[in-house]
């Protein structure tokens, strides 16, 4: 098990690095699109459509990434005064509705990027791109997630039965 939660840790760090050289990418491009505007008055068509799928790449894969770190954004207020075997049993009872949560996203990402692909479905802006390689990030992401999610629970599900720290290394 040990194996299994170390390689989905690994993907997750992978994925999020890997994505995260797309934030630069937006970067550039929209201090371009800003100094193109500025100097010659001009706009590109296709600078918003692709800081738009850049970033949404970077925040769906990029969220394994956050999981794996346990830096998401989390309502601690309670389980932060718990003792670690107590939060570890609470996480564990939640990990269903996340699950739950995140292959509902799976499923219907999936169903709609097949959709999407099939019939060719473009942004409709001026510079009308492909829409469905952004629409398959929504089910990758989604996977990922769930991989993690389930790392996470057998880490959780480990210091609730044993009282101790689960080490995946």
């Amino acid at each position: 098990m040990r194996r299994i939660v170390h390689a989905i840790d690994r993907l997750s760090i992978l994925a999020g690095r890997s994505i995260s050289v797309l934030l630069v990418g937006a970067m550039l491009i929209i201090v371009y699109e800003i100094a193109v505007r500025t100097i010659f008055g001009v706009s590109n068509v296709w600078a918003f459509d692709l800081t738009t799928y850049l970033c949404g790449a970077v925040y769906m894969i990029g969220g394994t990434y956050t999981l794996c770190k346990g830096k998401h954004v989390t309502l601690d207020l309670l389980s932060s005064k718990l003792a670690p075997r107590t939060r570890s049993t609470l996480n564990c009872c939640t990990f269903f509705l996340f699950a739950l949560f995140v292959s509902v996203l799976l499923w219907k990402g999936g169903v709609n990027a097949i959709e999407s692909l099939r019939i060719g479905e473009t942004s409709g802006s001026p510079w009308d791109a492909p829409i469905y390689p952004v629409r398959f990030l929504i089910p990758a992401g989604a996977l990922l997630i769930l991989l993690q999610g389930i790392a996470n629970f057998f880490r959780d599900l480990y210091m609730a039965v044993k009282g101790e720290e689960f080490d995946a290394s």
